[in-house]
């Protein structure tokens, strides 16, 4: 009776209802089986506002109202043709570009979907008009966009922080240095490709000194915003709420001040924002449920304990762990796999040993495979949406970065040094 219900969870994400409301019919299912109906009301009574009443997730609608603010300023389309002037002449120097103008966009939106949109809009056209082949331009888009979930600001790791009370601060500052370290690597890529198969990318004539420096005056919003957000953090000058509400007034005030953001842009702005935090919300209600199922049945104490009993080496254990999240990668989407998988296998990684703050990027990682990967990859579809490539095409070219996300992961793992430096010295 105990795991009937989380063969529910499955059989209601097959059919195709909405994760939230799939999470919170098995949650109520299974704390009937495991107590009683009283005891589901009067968890209903309270638990879906204080689900979601916690400080600290405050942040996320205000980093999502900076993403929306920096969306409708269209900052993106400057920051890429700058990178684009510095870096268009190498071998895929515009597939470079859009590399490092996710991960600079991303530095300001913590929006995988967002960036994705928004690359796909401004730098596929580019690429299909110098003649690029559809897979490295839609492949780099989705599998890049992902980058916005690793570097600060990043809604899924404040979602970690806050499922298993971890510093909000110190997880994203750990997402710095891989998110830098995961787009050097993806360049790094695009250039093999290119090597190995000169035809996807056409050769572009190298810009002039003054034309690269001239392209440096419009990027200063991009360092503004970075400066206010991850330096305020990094310093400790500002907690991760005040950082979040202190960008999007920086956004706002760059917007306002580029004369970009009017009445409509700002109500658009403002919609967007109330519409991801409400479905962020309701995942989140969603997944409190379940996990008061999954306290009350004592699915993770008997996890842990059946693992003691096994007598592995731990890393058997956290390979195994990565697997199961590649797999819900397949058929969820980032955030609920962060709520539903966290509460269930946090327990675990603690009793092993590991750090949680190396496992709160390892998960990141393991969520932004999920995004490129099929059949439900949500950057994948956007990017084929948005460019009108064919979804098959996208998916092609992502695969070929998604080796290259593997190789990070492995990288992680091996040297966790490289996700903890920076988050120790704050």
């Amino acid at each position: 009776m105990i795991y009937i219900p989380l063969l529910l969870l499955l059989l209601l994400l097959f059919i195709g209802l909405p994760v939230a409301f799939a999470m919170f019919v098995a949650g109520i299912i299974g704390i009937t089986f495991v107590s009683d109906w009283s005891t589901v009301m009067g968890l209903m009574a309270t638990s879906p506002y204080r689900s979601v009443a916690h400080y600290s997730l405050t942040t996320v609608p205000l980093f999502i109202l900076m993403a929306e603010f920096i969306t409708q300023s269209h900052i993106a389309r400057e920051l890429f043709n700058a990178i684009y002037r510095w870096m268009g002449h190498l071998p895929g120097g515009v597939a470079i570009a859009a590399v490092f103008t996710n991960a600079g966009f991303g530095a300001m939106c913590g929006s995988s979907t967002a960036s994705a949109a928004a690359m796909s809009s401004i730098i596929i056209p580019e690429m299909q008009k110098l003649k690029y082949k559809d897979s490295l331009s839609g492949g780099v888009i989705a599998v890049s966009g992902t980058l916005a979930m690793l570097i600060p600001p990043s809604v899924p790791m404040i979602l970690y922080g806050t499922v298993t009370e971890q510093s909000v601060g110190k997880l994203l500052i750990a997402g710095l240095l891989p998110g830098i370290i995961t787009a050097v690597m993806l360049a790094l890529t695009v250039v093999i490709w290119v090597k190995a198969s000169p035809s996807i990318s056409p050769s572009v004539p190298s810009f002039s000194w003054k034309e690269k420096f001239e392209s440096l005056s419009v990027i200063w919003p991009t360092l503004i915003l970075l400066v206010l957000v991850i330096g305020s953090i990094y310093t400790g000058f500002a907690t991760p709420t005040e950082s979040a509400a202190v960008g999007a007034m920086g956004a706002f005030i760059i917007g306002v001040a580029l004369k970009r953001l009017h009445k409509k842009e700002i109500s658009v702005a403002i919609m967007g924002t109330i519409k991801s935090t409400g479905m962020i919300f309701m995942i989140i209600v969603g997944a409190t449920m379940f996990s008061f199922y999954l306290t009350l049945s004592q699915i993770p104490q008997k996890l842990v304990s059946g693992i003691a009993a096994m007598e592995v080496n731990r890393w058997v254990v956290i390979s195994a762990i990565i697997v199961l999240y590649i797999v819900l990668g397949f058929i969820m989407d980032q955030i609920a796999i962060i709520l539903l998988a966290t509460p269930i296998v946090f327990p675990v990684i603690m009793a092993l040993g590991f750090d949680p703050i190396w496992f709160g990027v390892i998960t990141i990682v393991l969520a932004e495979i999920g995004l490129a990967t099929p059949p439900v990859g949500l950057n994948v579809f956007i990017t084929s949406s948005v460019s009108k490539i064919p979804l098959e095409t996208v998916f092609r070219g992502a695969g070929v970065f998604l080796i290259t996300c593997f190789l990070t992961l492995v990288l992680f793992m091996i040297f966790p040094e490289i996700v903890l430096w920076l988050p120790n010295r704050m």
